[in-house]
């Protein structure tokens, strides 16, 4: 009977260790307006441009390829923790996995045309929300740019093994 039991503790283990592993799992593509789960936490893409150059009142900002400019909202659902986070929580990954950041002095002129709230760390409460602008410089090669979110694994990400790490908002109409 010990052995049984053993086997059995043995199997539920294996079984939950497999289901939380997220090697084997796929990407999560969603759209503007969906929201990535982190633990308490969303993260939502409420709008997103595409622009060929950045105009300023006093200068024209152009590229050779795009930018993308991405109004990001931050949802604390949780009951009693703050959120701390900062501008390189959201970055681009393109249809190869190459990586974009977010340009901060772009991030910061744009602020001061039109102001939404910049700050270096943001400490979002329990039960409210804040919002931000990225500005994102991408190639003209890229067809198929998409935002991810960074962040540590807290208790529900484990068991829904990390799926935040995965989860892709498209920036590109379909």
């Amino acid at each position: 009977m010990k052995k049984v039991i053993q086997i059995l503790k043995t199997c539920l283990f294996l079984t939950f260790f497999v289901s939380c592993s997220s090697d084997k799992e796929e990407d999560n593509v969603i759209e503007r307006g969906e929201a990535i789960q982190h633990d308490d936490f969303q993260y939502v893409v409420e709008h997103y441009e595409i622009k060929d150059q950045l105009d300023f009142p006093d200068d024209t900002i152009p590229t050779d390829g795009k930018f993308i400019i991405v109004k990001f909202k931050v949802i604390n659902n949780a009951v009693k923790v703050d959120h701390e986070w900062n501008n390189s929580i959201a970055h681009v990954v393109d249809e190869n996995g190459n990586i974009y950041e977010n340009k901060p002095e772009l991030q910061a002129k744009l602020n001061k045309v039109t102001p939404f709230g910049l700050k270096d760390e943001y400490i979002t409460p329990f039960q409210t929300d804040e919002s931000t602008i990225f500005v994102f410089e991408l190639p003209s090669s890229v067809k198929n740019p998409y935002l991810m979110v960074r962040g540590e694994t807290l208790m529900k990400d484990f068991f829904e093994g990390n799926k935040f790490r995965r989860t892709k908002v498209r920036l590109y109409e379909s």
